[in-house]
Formats: structure tokens, C-alpha cells, sequence
């Protein structure tokens, strides 16, 4: 899904600047609670969406975040934070709630706030509520604190109503990144910042990128790691070791907003210690490429690795492992980038063989006959409702990988069935029910 919002290009050079995030809540503070997320939830997952777009802007001097994990802070100590680090901007990013019914998109400055707060609230709501489409409620002002006491141009934005459950579950759309819904919203953010402060083009949407200091990053072993900020890593750091006799691994795990190809580049700070045989492997839709590169040279900009299918979804990802290089060398993981290319994968006729559910009759009399290809077997299939809601469980028949659901006692509608293979693979499908 493309996001068709006008963009205003500045010719002028943009002087840097930087920016602080706050997702809101956190810890014992859940915010909102959904049927399948809670407010604290949806603000980290966009604020670190809003963090890898604006980190790829070179007049971005810094990104800063009030907090990083699924932690309490309080109100005082995060105006205390973006205060302390002069910051050019100031985000709460927050997701309301009221009865389930209510719907829509309102953004707040401090009631008595500089007019460059109101200037930058009304420059990013606008984006905001072009990326959900839903009901516009309009620029606010309040005494929230945190817009209050903080000392940049600030603003509180509600995205959306987590606890909607009239017409879809606004909580489900989050859990399962439905057609990237905390991307599109992270993205509609850092838009509004870069007109806001002059930025001469906003990042692509369809790129993005994984630090090491994301939570989409992992270790094998976080212990046997250390931190460095030695030469210019992407953000604030990266993340080495020292080749030993045993294999270990990282790995960066994005979610990619469109089924596509993606040119994957690599960024590491090179050294005359760093391993000279470090091997990445590309797990995307069609298998497994592995590729070996010479950290002791080049670095400190994106190395493109190659270009690669990928569907959307978080179920690829770029890993980095010690074997077969050296003991006794350094090896680097900092930041992984997944750009799309103009082609995509529904080109290719092969793709639909690959992965395909098949499913018969459609629209559905009892009993649905629900087929897999081209994927492992799995046990066990999900049907769900138009509104994300799990409607059954189905167990796989003596044929592997073959169904059969009863939708007897469902109403008229549209369901969906999805498998998922190993936690690598997903394919679905849409049956249409008519009693």
C-alpha cells in the first residue's frame, strides 16, 4: 500500500536540528487498553518507526527517545530529558480511548505555548490524519505537562482511539501491523517534521531501516557483546566482538511495508582489527543468500548487499555470524537498510506457486475445503473475522495440509483463513460466507 500524500519540497539548504520522541506510558502504565494491544504498546512501535525515517535525513543531527523499552517514567523526568538535551522539537506520542465507539485524530499544543508550538502542531495533524483517513478532531490546545514544561515547540498528537471497536478493532490493527498501520502513522510523523523544519525532501516510505539500538534487532547472545561509538556508526552506536572458536549470531528483522524487491545496504565502521571474512545471510521470500564482506575496509556509509524479494510482513531478515572468520578479529553489526525497488513480487507469476492457499467453494457453502502449497506442513490453521477476531482453530485433515471448516453458526460475511509456517512464512486467504 502507497501513501498518496502531497509533500512540500524546499529548495533551501535545511539547517540540522533534532528531535525528541516520547511514547507515551510504559511499564505498570498501560495507557489505553485494546481487546489485542494496549496504548504503550502502539507508541513505542510508531516512535521507533518515526526514529528510522528521520535518521536517514543528514541535516537530522539526533533522534532522541524519553523511553527505549517497556518502562515506566515519569512525566517530570521526561520534560527533564528533552529539556536537558535541547532539542528543536518535542512529539508525545499517544493513542486515545473512550467508550469503543469513537473514532478520529486530534492533535494538542500547550494552551499558552509559543506560536511555533502551534505553527508545528498545525504543519504535522494534517499528515496524521491523511494517513488513517479517520474523523478529524481537530487542533487542541491543553495543559497536558509534558507540552507544558517542555522547553522546544511541542505537541501532543492522539492518532487514533485504541479501544474503537465499532466498525474494526483499532487494537488489532496494531497487534498484527495490518497493512503497516504503525508504519503508515510513523511515517505521517516524520512528513510533518520535515516540512516543519524546512527538511528539502522526506524519506522514501518504503525505506527503512533496523539499528542495532532497535528492538527489531537481536543477539544470540546480548552478553557477548559490547558497545562502541568509535567513528561514525549509524545512531549512536554499534555493536561488536571478538571472533572466538564458537559461532554467534545477530540478526535485523524489519517490517516491510509492501510485498516487493528490496535493495538491502549494510552500514558497519570499519578498522584495521575488524574481520576481514564476515558472513550475512539474506533470509527472503524465495530461500537463502549468504555473502562475505571485508569489515576492515570501506564502512562508515551503505554497502549494498543486493537486491532481494521480501513480503510484507516481518518474515525476513539479514543475519551476521562469526563463522568463518578469524579468531581474535572484530566484528562489527550496527544498521541494516531495506529500500524497494520499482518491481515487486505480484510480477512474478512464480510467487503465487510458491506460497498459495486454495480455497473452495468461495463464496463459502459448509464444508469449506481449505488447500496449502508450497510450504511446510502445519497443523493447524486460524480463521478470523473481518474484525481480527479468532472465530476457530482448524486441525489439518489426514492429507497434509489440507482443512476443512464448518462455518455453521457464523454469520453472513467475510472471514479470513491465515497458516503460518515456522514463524517465517504466512500465506492467506478470504472466504466470503453466504449462508
Amino acid at each position: 500500500m502507497r501513501i498518496l500524500i502531497p509533500l512540500l519540497l524546499y529548495t533551501q539548504m535545511a539547517s540540522a536540528w533534532s528531535v525528541c520522541l516520547d511514547p507515551g506510558h510504559g511499564g505498570s502504565d498501560n495507557g489505553a487498553v485494546g481487546i489485542y494491544y494496549t496504548e504503550k504498546e502502539a507508541n513505542l512501535d510508531v516512535a521507533y518507526i518515526i526514529r528510522s525515517y528521520l535518521e536517514q535525513l543528514p541535516e537530522c543531527e539526533s533522534v532522541a527517545m524519553t523511553r527505549l523499552t517497556d518502562e515506566y517514567v515519569s512525566l517530570a523526568d521526561r520534560v527533564a530529558y528533552a529539556n536537558a538535551g535541547g532539542y528543536d522539537r518535542f512529539i508525545s506520542i499517544h493513542h486515545n480511548a473512550f467508550n469503543g465507539s469513537v473514532q478520529g485524530t486530534e492533535t494538542y499544543c500547550y494552551t499558552d505555548g509559543s506560536p511555533e508550538s502551534f505553527t508545528f502542531r498545525n504543519t504535522v495533524h494534517p499528515y496524521i490524519v491523511d494517513a488513517f483517513g479517520y474523523y478529524d478532531r481537530g487542533v487542541k490546545t491543553a495543559g497536558f505537562y509534558v507540552i507544558k514544561y517542555t522547553e522546544m515547540p511541542s505537541i501532543l498528537c492522539e492518532a487514533s482511539f485504541l479501544d474503537y471497536t465499532a466498525q474494526w478493532d483499532e487494537s488489532w490493527r496494531f497487534f498484527i501491523h495490518r497493512l503497516d498501520h504503525d508504519g503508515i502513522e510513523g511515517w505521517a510523523y516524520c512528513a510533518g517534521v520535515c516540512e516543519s523544519l524546512l527538511s528539502p525532501v522526506t524519506p522514501s516510505y518504503l525505506c527503512r531501516i533496523v539499528d542495532n539500538s532497535y528492538p527489531l534487532f537481536s543477539m544470540e547472545n546480548p552478553e557477548h557483546w559490547s558497545s562502541g561509538d568509535w567513528g561514525t556508526p549509524f545512531g549512536p552506536d554499534y555493536v561488536w566482538m571478538t571472533v572466538s572458536g564458537d559461532t554467534e549470531t545477530a540478526e535485523w528483522k524489519p517490517h516491510i511495508p509492501v510485498t516487493g524487491y528490496y535493495d538491502v545496504y549494510l552500514w558497519w565502521v570499519s578498522g584495521s582489527n575488524r574481520a576481514t571474512e564476515v558472513k550475512y545471510s539474506v533470509h527472503h521470500h524465495y530461500g537463502e543468500e549468504e555473502f562475505y564482506v571485508d569489515q576492515s575496509t570501506g564502512g562508515e556509509e551503505w554497502y549494498m548487499l543486493g537486491t532481494f524479494p521480501f513480503i510484507s510482513g516481518s518474515y525476513g531478515w539479514v543475519e551476521i555470524s562469526t563463522e568463518g572468520s578469524v579468531p581474535g578479529q572484530i566484528m562489527v553489526a550496527d544498521a541494516v537498510r531495506f529500500e524497494n525497488t520499482t518491481s515487486g513480487i505480484e510480477d512474478d507469476a512464480s510467487s503465487f506457486m510458491e506460497h498459495s492457499m486454495l480455497v473452495s467453494p468461495n463464496p463459502a457453502a459448509a464444508p469449506v475445503r481449505i488447500e496449502l502449497y508450497g510450504i511446510p506442513m502445519v497443523p493447524e490453521i486460524f480463521i478470523y473475522d473481518i474484525d481480527g477476531r479468532l472465530v476457530q482453530r482448524v486441525l489439518s485433515q489426514q492429507q497434509p495440509n489440507v482443512f476443512l471448516w464448518n462455518p455453521e453458526g457464523c454469520e453472513n460475511g467475510i472471514y479470513f483463513a491465515v497458516a503460518v509456517s515456522d514463524g517465517s512464512s504466512i500465506v492467506s486467504e478470504r472466504i466470503i460466507y453466504l449462508k
